[in-house]
Protein backbone atom coordinates (compact mmCIF):
# COMPACT_ATOMS: atom_id res chain seq x y z
CA UNK A 1 0.00 0.00 0.00
CA UNK A 2 1.07 3.58 -0.74
CA UNK A 3 0.87 6.00 2.20
CA UNK A 4 -0.78 9.43 1.95
CA UNK A 5 -1.69 9.10 -1.76
CA UNK A 6 1.61 10.37 -3.09
CA UNK A 7 1.30 12.47 -6.24
CA UNK A 8 3.11 11.39 -9.40
CA UNK A 9 3.89 13.30 -12.58
CA UNK A 10 4.56 11.14 -15.65
CA UNK A 11 6.79 12.61 -18.37
CA UNK A 12 6.59 10.29 -21.37
CA UNK A 13 5.95 11.14 -25.03
CA UNK A 14 4.67 7.66 -25.97
CA UNK A 15 1.09 7.96 -24.80
CA UNK A 16 0.41 4.22 -24.64
CA UNK A 17 3.38 3.74 -22.30
CA UNK A 18 2.30 6.73 -20.21
CA UNK A 19 -1.19 5.21 -19.84
CA UNK A 20 0.30 1.88 -18.78
CA UNK A 21 2.37 3.65 -16.11
CA UNK A 22 -0.66 5.62 -14.96
CA UNK A 23 -2.81 2.49 -14.69
CA UNK A 24 -0.09 0.56 -12.86
CA UNK A 25 0.54 3.27 -10.28
CA UNK A 26 -3.14 3.97 -9.66
CA UNK A 27 -3.62 0.28 -8.86
CA UNK A 28 -1.20 0.57 -5.95
CA UNK A 29 -2.61 3.83 -4.62
CA UNK A 30 -0.75 6.70 -6.26
CA UNK A 31 -2.45 9.86 -7.54
CA UNK A 32 -1.41 10.83 -11.07
CA UNK A 33 -1.37 14.62 -11.37
CA UNK A 34 -0.59 14.75 -15.07
CA UNK A 35 1.07 13.31 -18.16
CA UNK A 36 3.57 15.58 -19.93
CA UNK A 37 5.28 14.84 -23.23
CA UNK A 38 7.85 17.66 -23.41
CA UNK A 39 9.98 20.03 -21.34
CA UNK A 40 7.48 22.92 -21.15
CA UNK A 41 4.58 20.72 -20.08
CA UNK A 42 6.73 18.97 -17.49
CA UNK A 43 7.88 22.28 -15.96
CA UNK A 44 4.30 23.56 -15.88
CA UNK A 45 3.02 20.47 -14.06
CA UNK A 46 5.98 20.53 -11.66
CA UNK A 47 5.09 24.06 -10.55
CA UNK A 48 1.30 23.91 -10.60
CA UNK A 49 0.53 20.31 -9.57
CA UNK A 50 3.33 19.96 -6.97
CA UNK A 51 4.00 16.24 -7.48
CA UNK A 52 5.87 14.24 -4.86
CA UNK A 53 7.84 12.40 -7.54
CA UNK A 54 8.38 12.47 -11.31
CA UNK A 55 8.61 9.44 -13.60
CA UNK A 56 10.78 10.73 -16.46
CA UNK A 57 11.50 9.11 -19.81
CA UNK A 58 15.05 10.05 -20.83
CA UNK A 59 14.21 10.40 -24.53
CA UNK A 60 11.22 12.73 -24.60
CA UNK A 61 10.50 14.77 -27.72
CA UNK A 62 11.56 18.40 -28.17
CA UNK A 63 14.79 20.35 -27.94
CA UNK A 64 15.31 19.47 -24.27
CA UNK A 65 15.48 15.78 -23.42
CA UNK A 66 14.51 14.07 -20.18
CA UNK A 67 17.95 14.53 -18.64
CA UNK A 68 17.81 18.32 -19.01
CA UNK A 69 14.18 18.39 -17.87
CA UNK A 70 14.94 16.31 -14.79
CA UNK A 71 17.86 18.54 -13.81
CA UNK A 72 15.76 21.70 -14.10
CA UNK A 73 12.88 20.21 -12.12
CA UNK A 74 15.13 19.03 -9.32
CA UNK A 75 17.19 22.23 -9.17
CA UNK A 76 14.08 24.40 -9.06
CA UNK A 77 11.61 22.33 -7.04
CA UNK A 78 13.65 19.58 -5.34
CA UNK A 79 11.25 16.91 -6.62
CA UNK A 80 12.83 13.43 -6.85
CA UNK A 81 13.16 11.87 -10.31
CA UNK A 82 12.91 8.26 -11.49
CA UNK A 83 14.33 7.75 -14.98
CA UNK A 84 12.79 5.41 -17.54
CA UNK A 85 14.90 4.29 -20.45
CA UNK A 86 15.02 1.58 -23.08
CA UNK A 87 18.78 2.05 -23.30
CA UNK A 88 21.06 0.58 -20.67
CA UNK A 89 24.37 1.75 -22.14
CA UNK A 90 27.06 3.37 -20.00
CA UNK A 91 27.06 6.64 -21.96
CA UNK A 92 23.35 7.31 -21.35
CA UNK A 93 23.68 6.26 -17.72
CA UNK A 94 26.61 8.61 -17.03
CA UNK A 95 24.85 11.56 -18.69
CA UNK A 96 21.70 10.92 -16.69
CA UNK A 97 23.59 10.71 -13.40
CA UNK A 98 24.50 14.40 -13.68
CA UNK A 99 20.84 15.34 -13.12
CA UNK A 100 20.86 13.57 -9.73
CA UNK A 101 18.10 10.98 -10.31
CA UNK A 102 16.84 8.92 -7.37
CA UNK A 103 16.40 5.72 -9.38
CA UNK A 104 16.55 4.13 -12.84
CA UNK A 105 14.12 1.70 -14.41
CA UNK A 106 14.77 -0.09 -17.71
CA UNK A 107 11.93 -0.74 -20.13
CA UNK A 108 10.05 -3.03 -20.28
CA UNK A 109 9.02 -3.34 -16.63
CA UNK A 110 6.04 -4.65 -14.68
CA UNK A 111 3.82 -3.02 -12.05
CA UNK A 112 5.74 -4.55 -9.16
CA UNK A 113 9.10 -3.28 -10.41
CA UNK A 114 7.68 0.18 -11.05
CA UNK A 115 6.02 0.39 -7.63
CA UNK A 116 9.13 -0.75 -5.76
CA UNK A 117 11.35 1.68 -7.66
CA UNK A 118 9.08 4.62 -6.88
CA UNK A 119 8.87 3.68 -3.20
CA UNK A 120 12.66 3.43 -2.95
CA UNK A 121 13.10 6.83 -4.60
CA UNK A 122 10.57 8.46 -2.25
CA UNK A 123 12.27 6.93 0.78
CA UNK A 124 15.68 8.11 -0.42
CA UNK A 125 14.29 11.64 -0.89
CA UNK A 126 12.81 11.62 2.62
CA UNK A 127 16.11 10.49 4.14
CA UNK A 128 17.99 13.21 2.24
CA UNK A 129 15.62 15.86 3.60
CA UNK A 130 16.13 14.58 7.14
CA UNK A 131 19.90 14.70 6.77
CA UNK A 132 19.77 18.28 5.46
CA UNK A 133 17.64 19.37 8.41
CA UNK A 134 19.90 17.83 11.06
CA UNK A 135 23.30 19.37 10.27
CA UNK A 136 25.31 19.59 13.55
CA UNK A 137 25.54 23.13 14.93
CA UNK A 138 29.33 23.02 15.10
CA UNK A 139 29.44 22.80 11.30
CA UNK A 140 27.37 25.93 10.77
CA UNK A 141 29.06 29.27 10.46
CA UNK A 142 27.42 31.90 12.66
CA UNK A 143 28.51 34.70 10.33
CA UNK A 144 28.59 34.81 6.56
CA UNK A 145 30.25 37.44 4.39
CA UNK A 146 28.32 38.81 1.44
CA UNK A 147 29.94 40.52 -1.52
CA UNK A 148 28.32 43.89 -2.23
CA UNK A 149 30.11 45.63 -5.10
CA UNK A 150 33.73 46.06 -3.96
CA UNK A 151 33.20 45.23 -0.30
CA UNK A 152 32.44 42.23 1.91
CA UNK A 153 29.69 42.75 4.49
CA UNK A 154 29.26 40.44 7.47
CA UNK A 155 25.79 39.12 8.23
CA UNK A 156 24.81 37.15 11.31
CA UNK A 157 22.97 34.06 10.12
CA UNK A 158 20.54 34.13 13.05
CA UNK A 159 19.57 37.72 12.18
CA UNK A 160 18.37 36.95 8.64
CA UNK A 161 14.59 37.05 8.27
CA UNK A 162 14.26 36.24 4.59
CA UNK A 163 16.08 36.54 1.29
CA UNK A 164 14.54 37.57 -2.02
CA UNK A 165 15.57 37.61 -5.67
CA UNK A 166 16.05 41.00 -7.30
CA UNK A 167 16.80 40.37 -10.99
CA UNK A 168 20.51 39.42 -11.04
CA UNK A 169 20.94 40.26 -7.36
CA UNK A 170 19.75 38.88 -4.05
CA UNK A 171 18.45 41.03 -1.19
CA UNK A 172 19.05 39.85 2.37
CA UNK A 173 16.56 41.16 4.90
CA UNK A 174 17.30 41.46 8.62
CA UNK A 175 15.46 43.48 11.27
CA UNK A 176 18.09 46.19 11.03
CA UNK A 177 19.11 46.37 7.38
CA UNK A 178 18.81 45.23 3.79
CA UNK A 179 21.89 44.00 1.94
CA UNK A 180 22.07 43.64 -1.82
CA UNK A 181 24.33 40.71 -2.72
CA UNK A 182 25.85 40.26 -6.15
CA UNK A 183 24.59 36.70 -6.72
CA UNK A 184 21.48 34.78 -7.73
CA UNK A 185 19.07 33.48 -5.09
CA UNK A 186 19.88 29.89 -6.06
CA UNK A 187 23.58 30.50 -5.35
CA UNK A 188 22.84 32.01 -1.94
CA UNK A 189 20.47 29.19 -1.00
CA UNK A 190 23.04 26.52 -1.84
CA UNK A 191 25.58 28.19 0.45
CA UNK A 192 23.20 28.93 3.32
CA UNK A 193 22.77 26.52 6.30
CA UNK A 194 20.19 24.05 5.01
CA UNK A 195 18.69 23.37 8.44
CA UNK A 196 17.86 27.04 9.00
CA UNK A 197 16.47 28.18 5.65
CA UNK A 198 14.01 26.93 3.07
CA UNK A 199 13.12 28.19 -0.36
CA UNK A 200 9.34 28.67 -0.50
CA UNK A 201 9.03 30.47 -3.84
CA UNK A 202 11.18 30.98 -6.91
CA UNK A 203 11.89 34.49 -5.56
CA UNK A 204 12.02 33.89 -1.79
CA UNK A 205 13.77 31.83 0.85
CA UNK A 206 12.94 32.26 4.53
CA UNK A 207 14.45 31.59 7.95
CA UNK A 208 12.26 28.82 9.34
CA UNK A 209 12.53 29.98 12.95
CA UNK A 210 11.37 33.50 12.00
CA UNK A 211 7.99 32.42 10.59
CA UNK A 212 5.20 33.89 12.73
CA UNK A 213 2.24 32.29 10.97
CA UNK A 214 1.09 30.67 7.73
CA UNK A 215 -2.17 31.78 6.19
CA UNK A 216 -3.47 30.50 2.86
CA UNK A 217 -0.52 30.84 0.46
CA UNK A 218 1.57 33.22 2.54
CA UNK A 219 3.98 33.11 5.46
CA UNK A 220 4.31 36.10 7.77
CA UNK A 221 7.67 37.24 9.11
CA UNK A 222 8.11 40.41 11.14
CA UNK A 223 4.70 41.58 9.93
CA UNK A 224 5.54 41.08 6.23
CA UNK A 225 3.57 38.77 3.95
CA UNK A 226 5.70 36.46 1.76
CA UNK A 227 4.15 34.20 -0.92
CA UNK A 228 4.46 30.40 -0.90
CA UNK A 229 4.60 28.66 -4.27
CA UNK A 230 2.53 25.48 -4.63
CA UNK A 231 5.72 23.70 -5.67
CA UNK A 232 7.34 24.36 -2.29
CA UNK A 233 4.42 24.19 0.15
CA UNK A 234 4.70 20.47 0.88
CA UNK A 235 8.43 20.86 1.65
CA UNK A 236 7.63 23.72 4.03
CA UNK A 237 5.03 21.69 5.93
CA UNK A 238 7.45 18.76 6.21
CA UNK A 239 10.07 21.00 7.84
CA UNK A 240 7.75 22.51 10.46
CA UNK A 241 6.70 20.95 13.76
CA UNK A 242 2.93 20.86 13.40
CA UNK A 243 0.76 19.67 16.28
Amino acid sequence: MVIDNKKVLIVEDEFSIALDIKTSLKKVGYDIVGIANCYNEAMMYAEEATPDIVIMDINISGEKNGIVTAKDIYDRYRIPIVFLTAYGDDHTFKKALKSRPFAFLLKPFNTRELSFTVEIALQKHLENNKQESTIPNDKISETIFVKDKSQLISVKVNKILWVEAMDNYTQIITKDKKILANMFLKEFYEKAPQDKFLRIHRSYMVALDKIEKIENRFVFINGHRIPISKAYKSQLLERLDIL
